[in-house]
């Protein structure tokens, strides 16, 4: 009798693991589809927002026309990327994914001259912009850089 209460302990100790180990792991699996679909989201209002698609090619030659764009549209190119820098400073998106996603992009709107024309570069208020484009030139400049090919979200 003693024999199959320890046993049957043993078994209910083993079944609370278990199940203890599949909720972790639909845990995790929910947050990283979580990421995912916030990712893909910002991924898809980025490459499919009409005036985005523009601006980034304009800034690929560092355009004239860029000059003429108004405050607003810039304001919100800008503002996208301080979204993303945001979710990558939050953990919601790796500083990888950010980089090979978003950091070409941002790299050539720090750089280009046309773009900053009716823009104070220097305000508090790009602070967040100039940081994570920043980040993202040093990383594009620096010899070797490489991105792993199993870059996660």
């Amino acid at each position: 009798m003693e024999l199959i209460k320890n046993l049957a302990t043993c078994l209910g100790v083993i079944a609370a693991l278990w199940g203890l180990y599949k909720c972790f792991t639909e845990f995790v699996l929910q947050g990283t589809q979580k990421r995912a679909d916030m990712f893909l989201k910002k991924q898809g209002e980025y490459f499919g927002n009409k005036s985005f698609n523009d601006i980034r090619a304009l800034l690929e030659f560092d355009d004239p026309t860029l000059q003429g764009l108004s405050f607003e549209e810039k304001r919100a190119y800008l503002t996208f990327f301080e979204e993303i820098a945001v979710l990558k400073n939050s953990g919601l998106i790796s500083a990888d994914l950010a980089y090979y996603m978003f950091g070409y992009y941002a790299s050539k709107c720090l750089e280009s001259q046309n773009f900053w024309s009716n823009i104070n570069k220097q305000d508090i208020f790009w602070n967040v912009f100039l940081r994570f484009a920043t980040e993202m030139q040093s990383r594009l400049r620096s010899q070797g850089e490489v991105v792993s090919h199993e870059i996660r979200f």
